[in-house]
C-alpha cells in the first residue's frame, strides 16, 4: 500500500495548455487587422460572391447554355466557388469574430473547423482544376481545328470531366481531415475551453514538407498556374490574330480569358505566401499575408460572374431571361452544341 501511494505522489499532472498557444498571433493591432479584413470585408465580398455563382451556376445550367460543354465547365467552376466561399466565411469570418467575446462563434468554430476546413479544401482545389478544365475546353475552340473541337468539345464529355475531376479533388484532400482537433485549453481567465490546434500529423514535418511544400505547389501552385497561363497566351493570341472581336462568340472567349487572368492574379499571392513561410519562417509577419490571401481567393471565387456580365454577351442575354423573364438571343458563332457536332460529323464523312 505504501509503495502504490509513492508512485502515485511521483507522478505529475500535466498542466493544460493554455488556449492562445495555438493561434498565430495575439497581438492586439494584428487582431484589428484580422476583423476588418477576415471579418467585415471578407465577409461582405463572400455575401456578394454567394448570390453571383447561383445566379452564375443557374445561366450556364439554363436550357440555351447547357448545349455547349465550357457552358458546363462554368457551372462546375460557379457551383464549386459558391462552396468555396461559404466555407471560407465560416472559417475567416468566425475565426476573425470570435476573439471579440461572442462565445456562441467561437462554439460554432471550434465545433465546426475540423470538418469545414477539409470540405474548403476540396473545393478550393475543384475551383483550381475546373478552371483548368474550362480553359484547355477554350483553347479546344479557339485554336485548334474543327475535328478536333467535334470530338472533344461536347456537354457529355464536359460533365464526364467534371466529375472524375471532383472525385480526384476529394481524394487528393483526405488527408486535410485528420490534420485539426478539438482541445481542452485554459483561456485568458484561467478558466477551462476548447481551442482548434493541429494535430501530430499536421505537425509532422516530412508530412509539411511532402503534402504542403510539393504537393500543394505542384499540384495546386506552379503546376495549374503555368498551365493556365500558356493556354491564355496561345487563345489571346488567336483570338488577336483572326481580329473581329464584336461578335457573341468571341465576347464570350474574351470573359473567360480574363476569368483566367483573375484566377491567376489572385493565386499568385498565395503561392507567395506559400514560399514566405518556407524562407522566412517569420509566423507573426506571416499572419497578415495570410489574411490577404484568404481575402484574394474570395475576391477571386466571387469576381467571375461580374467578368460574365460584363464582357459575356451570351451568359448577360440568358441571365436575363433568367432573372427577369426577358428574350434570350443565342450566340451560335463560339460554341458547339451535340447536335451541331452532328451536323458537322455527316458533312466530313
Amino acid at each position: 500500500m505504501e509503495t502504490t501511494t509513492q508512485i502515485l505522489e511521483d507522478v505529475t499532472v500535466p498542466e493544460m495548455m493554455s488556449c492562445n498557444s495555438c493561434l498565430g498571433s495575439t497581438d492586439p493591432e494584428y487582431l484589428t487587422y484580422n476583423l476588418a479584413v477576415s471579418g467585415v470585408l471578407l465577409a461582405i465580398v463572400g455575401m456578394v460572391g454567394l448570390i453571383g455563382n447561383i445566379l452564375v451556376v443557374k445561366t450556364y445550367l439554363h436550357p440555351e447554355q447547357a448545349i455547349h460543354s465550357t457552358s458546363i465547365y462554368l457551372a462546375a467552376l460557379g457551383f464549386s466557388d459558391f462552396f468555396l466561399v461559404l466555407t471560407a466565411m465560416f472559417l475567416f469570418v468566425l475565426e476573425a469574430w470570435r476573439h471579440h467575446d461572442y462565445p456562441t462563434l467561437a462554439y460554432l468554430y471550434v465545433v465546426g473547423a475540423p470538418i469545414i476546413f477539409p470540405v474548403a479544401a476540396v473545393f478550393q482545389t475543384s475551383s483550381v482544376y475546373f478552371c483548368v478544365a474550362a480553359a484547355v475546353d477554350c483553347f479546344i475552340i479557339v485554336v485548334l481545328p474543327q475535328s478536333v473541337r467535334t470530338l472533344y468539345c461536347t456537354p457529355r464529355r464536359a460533365k464526364i470531366t467534371c466529375t472524375v475531376l471532383m472525385i480526384l479533388c476529394i481524394a487528393y484532400n483526405i488527408p486535410h481531415f485528420f490534420e485539426l482537433e478539438k482541445v481542452q485549453c485554459l483561456d485568458e481567465a484561467g478558466l477551462e475551453a476548447m481551442q482548434i490546434c493541429p494535430t501530430d500529423i499536421r505537425l509532422d514535418p516530412a508530412y509539411y514538407a511532402i503534402y504542403y511544400t510539393y504537393m500543394y505547389t505542384t499540384f495546386l501552385a506552379i503546376g495549374p498556374l503555368s498551365m493556365l497561363i500558356l493556354l491564355n497566351i496561345c487563345v489571346v493570341f488567336t483570338v488577336v490574330t483572326k481580329g473581329s472581336a464584336n461578335e457573341n462568340g468571341e465576347d464570350d472567349t474574351i470573359s473567360l480569358i480574363l476569368v483566367v487572368f483573375f484566377f491567376i492574379f489572385c493565386n499568385f499571392t498565395a503561392l507567395l505566401v506559400n514560399f514566405m513561410e518556407i524562407v522566412f519562417n517569420d509566423p507573426k509577419m506571416l499572419v497578415y499575408f495570410v489574411d490577404l490571401s484568404n481575402l484574394l481567393v474570395v475576391v477571386n471565387g466571387t469576381a467571375n460572374f461580374f467578368c460574365y456580365w460584363i464582357f459575356g454577351t451570351s451568359f448577360r442575354n440568358t441571365l436575363k431571361k433568367v432573372v427577369f423573364g426577358a428574350p434570350a438571343k443565342r450566340s451560335s458563332n463560339l460554341w458547339i452544341s451535340d447536335e451541331e457536332n452532328k451536323n458537322t460529323s455527316q458533312t466530313l464523312i
